[in-house]
């Protein structure tokens, strides 16, 4: 019998750039889809803004900043898609500070680790044996799915350090990469997840996208495979409940009161994993209770629109634990290409670690940014001083479920999740909770699911 539209159609449950990567490779190999964001806007925490100043416009990113050609699966879709002409280059140089001064890290030429004044000689030394670590992990590593780091899933990323390494490698480099990448510090990451971050990041140059990151799945969702009539988008719809019904699916949504069951042949859901939790019923208790317990740290960060920008080369100043306790990096995000801030003006971005952040999840604005101000005045004075002089605008942006802070043991818990989930399923999950809270690694999740689903429809 021919297929009728529903057979062909499959329905992806979130817009961020899980879903819309699932999305695209789903169109790609012909199969219809109906895309389901919950926002009024697609892009998750992978989608960005427009703040009017009198006659300009700054563009703020709601997540990652800046992305790394080590992203090899995120090189892929670009070409595959038309959109790596779109790719720019960017800073790459992270600078982190020690006793008030900016020691600026190469993220290509990992040899200037070697050189750096950052670093005394004895750290140095040991930094052989981090690279040797990173080496033996890295073939445990997967983008999509880094259940098979179970393996060597036995102590944080502070107790590695100070086994492997020594107090100042853990104080002046491992610390500071955990909490900028996962907002909380070395002691409660695993040291998989370190290992993760210098996998993704040194090594490679960095890049972005004109007017920032935010822009991917936007630009993604206007390829011409995108806007024919096989896609179907649907904003401000709300998923209650996914389920297998017969041999495909059932989704239930609703959208201003109004509720509605949509069928089809397969659905992907990419949503952060509590709630996933929440609305997929194929899932048995167990891995219910493992995706309510993936631990997301919050966000609560204040980005500043200077009407000059300060003298920085970096992308950001990461700041260590050592240096102040709340502040974890200042993003210099005018330096991450153009379309961000206004030609010669500043756009600075300050984040901090996740129990600052909790403290003022539901604090008003000008709250928050008083104690932004207060905590950048007492780490970089002189960045601060410069904020007083030129600010122009200030902005909050808040995330309950912003990064995946995995602690150690949590990859032997995310081993025996994945063991539990059927490959052939109609419905298949994708997003952070399989790997990392990396746009390459939720983009990895997505096209896996993708594949898995194609299979699934082209067996029956």
């Amino acid at each position: 019998m021919a297929e009728t539209a529903t057979e062909n159609r499959v329905i992806v449950v979130g817009s961020g750039i899980a879903g819309t990567a699932a999305a695209f490779r789903l169109r790609q190999a012909g199969r219809d889809v109906t895309l389901l964001e919950k926002e009024d806007h697609v892009g998750g925490r992978m989608s960005s803004r427009e703040v009017p100043v009198g006659d300009v416009r700054y563009r703020l990113d709601r997540g990652a900043s800046w992305l790394s050609r080590n992203y090899a699966p995120m090189i892929r879709l670009l070409e595959d898609a038309g959109m790596a002409t779109r790719m720019l280059p960017c800073s790459d140089e992270l600078g982190v500070l020690r006793d008030g001064r900016v020691h600026r890290l190469s993220l290509v030429k990992t040899s200037g680790l070697l050189s750096t004044g950052l670093l005394g000689w004895r750290a140095k030394l040991k930094a052989v044996n981090l690279l040797r670590d990173l080496g033996a992990a890295r073939r445990r590593l997967r983008w999509e799915d880094l259940s098979g780091a179970a393996g060597i899933d036995g102590e944080n990323a502070r107790e590695h350090a100070l086994r492997r390494l020594d107090r100042e490698l853990l104080d002046y480099l491992i610390e500071p990469l955990c909490s900028t990448q996962f907002l909380v510090p070395a002691e409660e990451v695993a040291a998989v997840g370190a290992f993760c971050i210098m996998w993704g990041t040194f090594g490679a140059a960095s890049f972005t996208f004109d007017g920032g990151v935010g822009r991917l799945p936007e630009h993604l969702l206007a390829t011409p495979v995108m806007r024919s009539p096989g896609t179907r988008l649907e904003l401000g719809a709300h998923v209650t409940e996914v389920r297998a019904e017969g041999t495909g699916v059932e989704v239930v949504w609703e959208r201003d009161g109004e509720v509605r069951t949509e069928r089809a042949r397969a659905c992907v859901v990419a949503v952060p994993a509590p709630a996933a939790a929440r609305i997929v019923t194929t899932l048995d208790a167990d891995q219910r209770r493992y995706l309510d317990g993936v631990r997301y740290a919050s966000d609560a960060h204040v980005t500043f629109g200077l009407r000059r920008a300060p003298v920085e080369t970096a992308l950001g100043v990461a700041v260590p634990c050592r240096e102040h306790p709340d502040l974890c990096v200042a993003l210099y995000e005018h330096n991450l290409g153009p379309g961000r801030a206004p030609v010669g003006r500043g756009l600075v971005t300050l984040v901090f670690r996740h129990h600052w952040n909790t403290a003022r999840m539901h604090l008003d604005d000008e709250t928050v940014i008083a104690d932004a101000r207060k905590a950048v005045g007492e780490a970089l004075p002189d960045l601060a001083a410069h904020i007083d002089e030129h600010r122009e605008m200030a902005v909050v942006q808040r995330w309950e479920h912003a990064v995946l802070a995995r602690p150690a043991g949590g990859y032997r818990d995310l081993a025996a999740f994945t063991a539990g989930l059927d490959p052939a399923s109609p419905v298949q999950l994708a997003g952070d909770h399989f790997a990392y809270s990396t746009t390459n690694s939720s983009l990895a999740t997505g096209e896996r699911a993708a594949r898995r689903i194609l299979e699934l429809l082209s067996a029956r």
